[in-house]
């Protein structure tokens, strides 16, 4: 118990810290970008936890799976549309990336 109670406030912790020192020193284009970045590995988890139920239990993921390639399908076109309007380098940089990873991800869906 006492361990548990040790590893909640070491995540609280980091939790804050990330907030703290890499959130709040963002711009808010890089925050836009990193929505949609979020947005994207939690579709990622998604697919993956679709991925090991149909092959541990041979349960039918396909509608799961097509959500999630629909959803990364929608970040894509949000991403594009926000990289129109982008001005700072860093962000720019970190729509082109999360461009690729998204292409990539919908690549390998199809």
């Amino acid at each position: 118990m006492k361990k548990l109670v040790v590893l909640i406030v070491i995540a609280v912790a980091a939790y804050f810290a990330y907030q703290e020192f890499i959130v709040k020193g963002q711009s808010e284009e890089q925050r836009q970008v990193q929505a949609l970045a979020d947005e994207f590995q939690a579709a990622r988890q998604r697919m993956g936890q679709a991925e090991r139920a149909a092959s541990v239990g041979g349960v039918d993921t396909t509608s799961d799976a097509g959500d999630v390639m629909h959803l990364a399908g929608t970040l894509l076109e949000k991403l594009q549309a926000l990289q129109e309007e982008l001005t700072e380098d860093k962000a720019i940089a970190m729509a082109d990336d999360l461009a690729v990873k998204l292409n990539a991800f919908l690549a390998r869906g199809k």
